[in-house]
């Protein structure tokens, strides 16, 4: 069904929508009600309210949560403090693993919960029927500071869910852009017994892979048949696959296609030649990729921050507990500065159904998240404060979900100068109280399960504090696209990441010559990346 239609069929139903106030009830403006303090006195956004609000609102099923007897996640600790707190009624009408799906039928039904989250696609049809608040009053009277500080730290985020400069969803957020430079990770054991060098240019990781592939019999760095790994050295070229981002013109470019990434993948054809690359890769995915790292055939392999979680884990379970990888830098294969690539790190947003008669609600409920899951100020005992956030009991909450986007930042630079002093006064987050024990955990017992904090945070050599450099020193591309994707990449993306994919890997197993790049980059162009180009460029061209 065409979104013109969709927002049509919306439109009918909407006034037959009922729950926390029938539609028909309510104003025919947008802008959700805002209630005022009584006269005389100073509006308390953590004040309950008199007469029981309920609000119905829907979810998906946490598979990091580990609830206490009795409970789940319609019924839990944050459920019950809503209403002991702000004497808030939270309904689930329904929970399901397939979220995005049931959410779009119910936008096309028009049987919408009062509150939910939704993603970007989801937002922009929901403003286009006018079947959510627009928020903007309600956010800037009950937003708190800390809130309010959250959307101030990742704007572009918080804006993703403006139109015409109302707020309409509230982002979600991220922990933070750290979390997002990628490495190359190199086993220690094996480098330390070799004596190499730490690496300074990609010629230094393919001598690394060699001496690896001579010494112990393996191939020497560990890819998939999508690319999705290999694509993260690409940068190393200049390149900057998957990311949208404005050329030298000022006009928003695709990086895959960009002269720069010919020079990665006729590396990569070389790198296959020479049995760098297994000749298996083809036919590997992520899980079995990484069932070749844990069972000790490959000693480098191109990974994200937390690759000391999964696989780390299993490689030092397997392999004992110095055969963990270690992250470095990804370097220059030209000799000309590296620069990462930073994507759009929000991927939902908070809204309001016009139904609700409370959107203030909402509100109030976020705040009650940030409070408690970010330091709460003290006001809180550590054991009240576990059982909000302990055993995955933070990813519960759904649409009532606000992060911090400094929070994996600070985290980092609180948990690492804690271990370097032994002063845990700083560790003000139960997040980094986590962090840093488990930390202690790995370097006094080993215990296999907890490396991945030490990888991460913990040891002089981890993922955060390179990140950490990378992103002090600006040495980033930031994506153009951070909101609603067009219209093209909606209905064809995939398509289109097929044919690079194919394409490239082509090239590399030596099927086609390296100029077999052109026609890949044009059969693309055809295929509609042209249109989504132009579409992009007319959505975020005139975006600083």
């Amino acid at each position: 069904m065409k979104k013109k239609a969709v927002a049509l069929l919306l439109a009918v139903v909407l006034a037959s929508l009922t729950g926390c106030g029938s539609a028909a009830e309510e104003p025919a403006a947008s802008q959700a009600p805002v209630a005022a303090a009584t006269p005389g006195e100073e509006l308390d956004i953590w004040a309950p309210y008199d007469e029981t609000v309920t609000i119905s609102t829907v979810t998906t099923e946490s598979a990091t949560a580990t609830y206490p007897e009795g409970d789940d996640v319609t019924d839990n600790v944050w459920i019950r403090a809503y209403k002991d707190k702000f004497n808030v009624e939270v309904v689930t009408d329904w929970v399901s693993d397939e979220y995005d799906t049931k959410v779009n039928l119910s936008i096309a039904e028009g049987d919408l919960p009062d509150v939910f989250h939704v993603n970007a696609a989801q937002l922009q049809q929901l403003i286009d029927a006018d079947l959510i608040w627009d928020l903007t009053e309600v956010f800037d009277t009950y937003a708190s500071d800390r809130v309010k500080g959250y959307m101030a730290a990742d704007e572009a985020s918080y804006q993703s869910g403006m139109r015409d400069g109302r707020l309409y969803g509230l982002a979600q957020l991220h922990w933070g852009i750290i979390d997002q430079p990628d490495y190359i990770w190199i086993r220690k054991d094996w480098k330390e017994a070799l004596n190499l060098p730490d690496p300074q240019t990609m010629d230094d990781v393919v001598n690394i892979c060699k001496a690896f592939m001579e010494e112990y019999g393996v191939y020497g760095m560990a890819a998939d048949q999508k690319l999705d790994h290999l694509n993260l050295l690409a940068i190393a070229w200049g390149a900057h696959p998957d990311l949208w981002y404005k050329d030298d013109s000022g006009k928003i470019v695709y990086g895959s296609i960009q002269p720069e990434m010919k020079d990665a993948v006729a590396a990569w054809a070389e790198w296959y030649k020479e049995g760098i690359l297994s000749p298996d890769f083809v036919t590997t995915d992520v899980a079995k990729m990484n069932e070749t790292v844990v069972a000790g055939e490959v000693g480098v392999q191109p990974f994200y921050q937390w690759w000391g979680y999964d696989p780390g884990t299993n490689v030092v379970s397997n392999l004992g507990p110095d055969a963990y990888f270690e992250p470095y830098a990804i370097p220059s294969a030209n000799g000309e500065k590296v620069m990462q690539s930073i994507f759009c790190a929000n991927n939902s947003y908070t809204v309001v159904s016009k139904k609700c008669q409370n959107p203030e609600a909402a509100i109030k409920l976020i705040n009650f998240y940030g409070y408690m899951v970010d330091d709460s100020n003290g006001k809180e005992d550590k054991d009240t404060i576990n059982a909000f956030v302990n055993d995955g009991m933070n990813h519960t909450v759904g649409a009532f979900r606000i992060l911090n986007p400094e929070s994996d930042y600070q985290e980092y630079v609180h948990v690492s100068e804690a271990l370097k002093t032994g002063d845990t006064s700083g560790l003000t987050t139960p997040v980094m109280q986590l962090k840093y024990d488990s930390c202690k955990e790995y370097m006094e017992k080993g215990t296999a399960n907890f490396v991945g904090y030490c990888l991460q945070v913990g040891f002089d050599r981890c993922a955060y504090g390179i990140g950490k450099d990378i992103l002090d020193n600006e040495d980033y591309i930031r994506s153009s696209l951070w909101g609603a994707s067009p219209e093209t990449l909606l209905n064809a993306g995939s398509t289109l990441d097929d044919i690079l994919t194919e394409g490239f890997t082509k090239i590399i197993i030596g099927q086609e010559p390296i100029d077999y790049f052109d026609t890949v980059v044009q059969n693309w162009k055809t295929a509609g990346g042209d249109v989504a180009t132009e579409e992009m460029n007319e959505m975020y061209g005139n975006e600083s």
